[in-house]
């Protein structure tokens, strides 16, 4: 009778068990890094106190993303991007860096082919520069930029995508406008979201020539991956702005599948 209620114990148990195991992963979230480690220029929004808080993106990207129902890590250490299995717990990978972070170059190819997803944030693309896959994907080369205290008029060339549907035609911003390297940026490589209305913004200051063509945000694929980039996000108060907020967790939720382009 003993062996008959402990077998009975242990197939309860076991039951127990497998259903607590299938509803954590019914309810697993996707999980999103932020990663802004700087060794070239700090902005000020990733810039953390010396008490140690983090920084103002980091704490707006963390609040926003998981009102979208996404657990999100923040980081500004190379060491937690060194190998394969940090990688591999995440959904998506979102980047506000400069320079070259010692970042596992190979591991984050690897995870990001395999169908994961890639956000690009402003200086991104200042980031790098000597690494070619990622020059590839990116799509775009930092070079200068105007004044960040001008407002822009920016054409939203893709109204249908998740990153771009809550803009209308055209969208009014403050905020730094990067240049790219000549060559670096191929229009036809990638799909466009925004670009500078040459006709309605104050083409001066910008440092911008009416006849070329300025890119702001776009899309592209790595693989099975997606790669999503805004140049958008150098001053604090652009982050606490709700139509750069919705314009972000859109690009981050086509990066990883969640939300589809309903113009392609």
């Amino acid at each position: 009778m003993k062996n008959r209620f402990m077998c009975l114990f242990a197939f309860v148990v076991a039951g127990s068990a497998l259903y607590c195991l299938a509803d954590q992963h019914e309810d697993k979230k996707p999980r999103v890094l932020f990663y802004s480690q700087s060794f070239g220029f700090r902005h000020s929004c990733v810039t953390r106190s010396l008490k140690g808080d983090i920084a103002h993106a980091e704490k707006v990207f963390r609040e926003i993303a998981k009102k979208e129902g996404f657990e999100v890590d923040i980081s500004q250490d190379f060491n937690d991007l060194k190998h394969d299995g940090q990688f591999e717990k995440y959904d998506a990978i979102v980047f506000y860096t400069t320079a070259s972070p010692n970042i596992s170059r190979g591991a984050f190819l690897k995870w990001l082919r395999s169908g994961k997803g890639y956000v690009g944030i402003h200086c991104a693309t200042d980031s790098f520069y000597d690494w070619p896959e990622y020059a590839n994907f990116i799509n775009g080369q930092f070079s200068g930029h105007g004044p960040s205290d001008k407002e822009v008029t920016i054409n939203v060339e893709n109204p249908k995508h998740p990153a771009t549907k809550m803009l209308g035609k055209e969208w009014v911003i403050a905020d730094e406008i990067y240049h790219f390297k000549e060559g670096s940026f191929e229009k036809d490589k990638v799909q466009m979201l925004l670009s500078i209305d040459n006709e309605k913004t104050d083409l001066k200051p910008q440092k911008m020539h009416p006849d070329k063509y300025y890119p702001v945000s776009w899309t592209n694929t790595e693989g099975k991956g997606r790669v999503f980039y805004t140049s958008l996000g150098h001053r604090e108060d652009v982050w606490t702005n709700p139509e750069y907020q919705q314009h972000l967790m859109g690009g981050l939720k086509w990066a990883m599948g969640l939300a589809n382009d309903e113009g392609s």
